[in-house]
């Protein structure tokens, strides 16, 4: 390309470049050099200098060269390089688009520009030997139209409109339009058609712009045509007052929903917009035309249908009766009547749950009072109905009841009333006949005293506030009374007396006597035996003392009847009889025993010592104890000393007590014996009185044991073994342990000399 450079690499710098060009170049590179051989000098600061012969070759310039296709925007333009060159070949492009796009090294590119416009486009071509040429050149990009238009859904049937909005840049001009309507319809090149679509649905609406570039541009839409639902409903013809219950059977539109709905009634009410569905209660009966539009939810597409509804008059029904008492019919009279047609049927409902009665002036007996809703039904021939309830009162009957208290001869009888009546009426009068020839009584509550005891049928009759009876029967007695009576099979006594009492008590043909209560006077509890013993108590000791008995009698009636008889019973005092000995226990050989004598209201005494001796028998005039100092026992024994005492009244106490004379213990053991036969001291034993347990051993000087006996009755005869061996002659010890009769243990130890 007619260039040289050269580069300093010793030195000190700065350096200074010359070459011998034409003029002289001064930097490290020269350039426009045509071929040939050029001397380069380069000197540092220091003045040092060197050079460099640069032998320079002009190779031949390629020539750029380049063709495009023209487009509409938003289509790529095809660029197709055709440079070329004399020598070697191009093998490098370089393109700028004009459009401050990167360059493009490719050969022959394609580029899309971003809008529409004149574009320069420069190419630099490079052969193999790096020698380049550029070309410059002018490229259009056609501008695009910009296809639009508006329109307006319809309703099926209603033909639509479409507004072109087609725009183009001012450069050029829109030349032509096709519009498609998606229906299969021939296309129209009208800027601003209308179409009318003979069936609901969606369809592509198409417009193609064509400028006089021919540029194009298509623009879309979905158009629709909404159907309408299909209104339809359904009703029957209804009585006056039944509310005319239309059912809507509207069938939905293909495109949507129902949305909304208005009905017409016919009769100048406002028009129902809310219910789907809806009752409609005419106030006068006729002939009504009825009209239903429904409307879909896209565009309010309306439908209509029109039917005629008739409403039939309604009857009146009425009827009358007349209240009863309990168990009387009751008579129902049918008053209904109707201002066209006839009544066809009727249905009494009386209330009281029986069935429903048709007849037109029926009958009924009611099973219990009260007030009862009793309904009558009229339907007429054209089906309506009317109802009317009216409350009947069947009136309770009384229920009459009394209470009496059967009673003893001589006491008033008081009659309560107890009659009772539901609380919706009320008792207003009473009549009493008392089975006694006496008047009869007109009081609620009355009483009466019978002359005699017997049993009478007494009537109560009353009658309600409207007039409704009743009456009741009762037995009513009069009981006799006990006459009350006793015996005793005794009447005075020593204390305890106890006496048995008799009841001889009687009560009239037909009563019994069933309980008795005796008081005896001496504040004991109340008995109810009918013949009950008692014991009496007199703590008095000296004076006798009387007692007043009552008996009470009551018969199976609850008659009472009582009888007392005063100072009944007498109860004469015992003595008290008591002595202390001393001592109580004492032995063979010191046997006199003190006696103190403690009786109290004693008169006589009579002493006896249980030894055999002669009693001892004393009486005074006072109260002054008696009795003897002491007494000597002679003998080893247990003796009882009684001591009955008596009084004036002979009344007598007796008093004990026990004494124990005992022996003397005494136990000898001897230090010899000679079992020689000769009778005389033959056998060795302890010898003593009162001896209970006896243990005897008998020891050899060794502490063997030769011999043992648990009874005193068997001594040791100087045997040895059980009997086997004669023990020689020598000293022997000894163990005897003895328990006395009194428990008391003794052990004694020694020695016993066998001598032969």
């Amino acid at each position: 390309n007619g260039s040289a450079m050269v580069h300093a690499s010793g030195g000190t710098a700065p350096y200074s470049y010359s070459w011998n060009t034409n003029p002289v170049q001064t930097s490290h590179m020269a350039t426009g050099l045509s071929a040939g051989t050029y001397l380069a000098t380069v000197m540092d600061v220091d003045s040092c200098i060197d050079t460099l012969s640069v032998i320079i070759t002009r190779n031949p310039d390629p020539v750029a060269k380049f063709g495009n296709t023209t487009v509409c925007n938003n289509t790529a333009t095809q660029f197709t390089d055709s440079s070329s060159t004399s020598a070697g070949n191009i093998n490098t492009w370089s393109w700028n688009f004009g459009d401050a796009s990167p360059l493009n090294t490719t050969q022959s590119p394609s580029h899309l520009y971003a809008s529409a416009g004149n574009y320069s486009v420069t190419l630099m071509a490079y052969n193999n030997f790096g020698c380049a040429d550029t070309i410059t050149k002018a490229v259009q990009v056609y501008y695009n139209p910009v296809a639009g238009f508006t329109y307006s859904n319809v309703c099926l049937g209603d033909t639509m409109y479409f507004t072109n909005a087609s725009s183009v840049h001012n450069s050029t001009s829109i030349a032509s339009y096709l519009w498609a309507f998606g229906d299969g319809s021939p296309n129209s090149s009208l800027p601003n058609p209308v179409h009318y679509y003979s069936g609901p649905g969606t369809y592509n609406a198409t417009l193609v712009t064509t400028t006089t570039d021919v540029c194009s541009h298509v623009a879309n839409n979905s158009v629709k045509a909404f159907d309408a639902p299909g209104s339809a409903f359904t009703f029957s013809d209804i009585c006056l007052l039944d509310s005319a219950m239309f059912t809507n059977t509207t069938t939905s539109p293909t495109m949507g929903s129902t949305a909304s709905w208005s009905w017409d009634f016919g009769d100048g009410s406002p028009l129902n917009t809310t219910l789907l569905s809806p009752h409609h209660l005419y106030v006068t009966p006729g002939n009504y035309r009825v009209t239903l539009t429904t409307y879909s939810s896209n565009l309010a597409c309306p439908d209509t249908l029109s039917d005629s509804i008739t409403v039939f008059p309604m009857p009146v029904a009425n009827f009358s009766f007349t209240n009863v008492c309990l168990n009387q019919a009751m008579n129902f009279n049918d008053l209904s009547t109707v201002t066209s047609g006839t009544i066809a049927s009727r249905s009494w409902n009386f209330g009281d749950g029986t069935s429903p009665n048709g007849n037109p002036n029926p009958s009924h007996i009611y099973v219990n009072p009260g007030t009862y809703t009793v309904t009558l039904i009229v339907t007429t021939n054209n089906s309506c109905k009317d109802t009317i309830i009216k409350s009947v009162v069947v009136h309770p009957l009384p229920v009459a009841q009394f209470s009496r208290v059967n009673v003893c001869d001589g006491s008033v009888i008081p009659f309560t009333d107890l009659s009772t009546i539901l609380s919706t009426d009320n008792i207003q009068s009473w009549a009493w006949n008392l089975d006694d020839g006496s008047p009869v009584f007109n009081n609620q509550n009355p009483q009466h005293l019978y002359a005699n005891a017997g049993s009478y049928q007494v009537q109560l009759l009353i009658a309600s506030n409207f007039g409704c009876l009743d009456s009741i029967t009762k037995i009513s007695i009069v009981n006799p009374n006990p006459v009350v009576d006793f015996t005793s099979n005794d009447t005075a006594g020593c204390e305890p007396l106890c006496i048995s009492f008799v009841d001889s008590s009687s009560i009239a043909t037909g009563a019994n006597n069933i309980a008795w209560s005796w008081n005896v006077g001496d504040g004991s509890p109340v008995s109810n035996l009918e013949d009950p013993v008692h014991c009496f108590i007199n703590d008095s000791v000296y004076s006798p003392v009387s007692y007043d008995v009552t008996l009470t009698v009551a018969s199976d009636s609850g008659c009472v009847s009582t009888l007392s008889k005063n100072n009944y019973i007498t109860v004469y005092p015992k003595p008290n009889a008591g002595f202390t000995v001393q001592p109580e226990v004492t032995t063979i050989t010191d046997p006199i025993i003190s006696i103190k004598d403690l009786s109290t209201g004693v008169y006589y005494w009579n002493w006896n010592f249980g030894d055999g001796s002669a009693s001892i028998t004393a009486g005074l005039d006072t109260s002054t104890v008696f009795g003897p100092a002491d007494h000597t026992y002679q003998d080893t024994s247990t003796y009882t000393i009684t001591l009955i005492t008596s009084t004036q009244y002979n009344c007598i106490d007796t008093a004990y007590q026990t004494i124990i004379i005992e022996p003397d213990f005494m136990f000898y053991i001897p230090n010899a014996f000679t079992p020689n036969d000769d009778g005389i001291n033959d056998f060795f034993s302890g010898k003593g009185t009162f001896v209970g347990i006896y243990e005897m051993a008998i020891f050899d000087r060794w502490g063997n044991l030769i011999f043992s006996s648990n009874d005193i009755t068997k001594p040791w005869d100087g045997k040895a073994n059980k009997g086997t061996v004669i023990a020689q002659g020598d000293v022997y010890i000894y163990s005897i342990k003895i328990t006395d009769f009194k428990k008391r243990k003794y052990i004694y130890k020694g020695i016993v000399t066998l001598v032969r």
